[in-house]
């Protein structure tokens, strides 16, 4: 974990057991100077380069730099505004989830295990090729300082954006190991009933889930809609109801993450997006110099968009999928307290909604790719006929 906890230190909004990062604020003054920098300083700096500005307009050889540098000011923004209270409201909601389920030493491992790959594949991406990258400007560009400068802030810029989108799909890891730790519960409870409709003579197992839960709650008191210790005469339908408080309690994981993170993760596919097109349109009428660097930075752009998408909607998924066990249990239940349980259960499912969104300005589901390839193929034709 020293290489998740040394990233994160430096670049992340929270440390690994989801503490306030204090540094983030120091480097986020500094990153900002370099964004302003970068922006201001881009058209004239990549005219030094490779004789760009005789094969681009000065407007597009910015473009690239000043898409990266808006984004991650906008992103270090709103980080400094907003991650202290949520994350702290987010930290409170974790803690409250393990006050039912604590994390067991095999679900700690497979986070730490989990983390450190989507960190150590980031790093082991992004360095080799920013670092060959400025080595070649140092070895042929060594009388422009400014240049190796520029290079060196987009690349730091880029780093920033990585060290987010990490943070957030290993939350959006830990909220899916919740969900679906829910649901087998769940499919428990279903098979439980489906043996007792055939075999009424047969105790179920629900006495024996409602002892283990029991000992783990001594600490919590509920009323109302909530758990309620002296109700211990319908074993199944108070297992049902702790269930219920569990998935509520990870739906509101779901969406203070959403409050988070939503902004940057919207401009992190933005940004992953915008790069790669560009990327492509530069490498058509200008051949950079090394093949395999422009492979590798597309290559990049693909893994981290992919992680982020792919990582929200399976955990969106595990989430929905509650509700269709939940109607299936429902269907089979014979008992008259559980099926109220049941009923209020998926309501709240029904009622709330359970997606990870940019802000609420689009979800970040598989769809986005499709749009994403669709819409990069139609601006890239457009930029090829405006080059022309």
């Amino acid at each position: 974990m020293w290489l998740v906890q040394s990233f994160w230190k430096l670049c992340g909004v929270f440390n690994t057991d989801l503490t306030y990062n204090k540094f983030q604020n120091v480097y986020s003054v500094l990153l900002i100077v370099t964004c302003v920098y970068n922006f201001i300083t881009a058209s004239n700096t990549l005219c030094k380069l490779d004789q760009w500005c005789n094969v681009f307009s000065t407007a597009m050889i910015g473009m690239y730099t000043r898409v990266l540098a808006t984004t991650t000011l906008l992103s270090r923004i709103a980080i400094m505004v907003q991650s202290k209270q949520s994350l702290l409201k987010y930290k409170e909601t974790i803690k409250a989830f393990e006050m039912y389920s604590p994390t067991s030493s095999a679900q700690h491992k497979n986070y730490k295990i989990f983390s450190f790959a989507v960190v150590f594949v980031c790093l082991s991406i992004i360095l080799p090729i920013n670092i060959s990258r400025l080595y070649y400007l140092y070895q042929n560009e060594s009388h422009e300082i400014s240049l190796f400068i520029y290079y060196l802030f987009i690349y730091i810029q880029n780093l920033s954006m990585c060290c987010i989108e990490t943070q957030f799909v290993t939350q959006c890891f830990i909220i899916y190991t919740r969900f679906r730790g829910i649901n087998d519960d769940l499919k428990k409870l279903r098979n439980e009933n489906v043996n007792y409709v055939k075999y009424p003579f047969i105790m179920g197992s629900s006495a024996t889930m409602w002892k283990d839960y029991k000992k783990s709650f001594q600490c919590v008191r509920y009323d109302k809609d909530f758990y309620r210790p002296r109700l211990i005469s319908n074993p199944m339908a108070n297992a049902v109801e702790i269930l219920r408080i569990k998935h509520w309690l990870t739906r509101q994981a779901v969406d203070i993450l959403n409050n988070l993170l939503g902004i940057q993760m919207g401009l992190s596919v933005f940004l992953l997006w915008v790069m790669a097109l560009f990327d492509i349109y530069y490498e058509i009428f200008h051949n950079s110099p090394s093949k395999l660097l422009v492979y590798g930075w597309l290559f990049q752009y693909t893994l981290r968009l992919f992680m982020i998408i792919l990582v929200a909607h399976y955990t969106t998924k595990q989430a929905i999928q509650s509700k269709s066990i939940i109607l299936d249990t429902n269907n089979q239940m014979l008992d008259n307290s559980t099926k109220e349980e049941l009923l209020l259960f998926v309501n709240q499912i029904r009622h709330q909604s359970i997606e990870f969104t940019a802000y609420d300005f689009f979800t970040l589901n598989t769809q986005i790719i499709k749009s994403a390839i669709a819409a990069g193929t139609t601006y890239l034709v457009i930029l090829v006929q405006f080059h022309s």
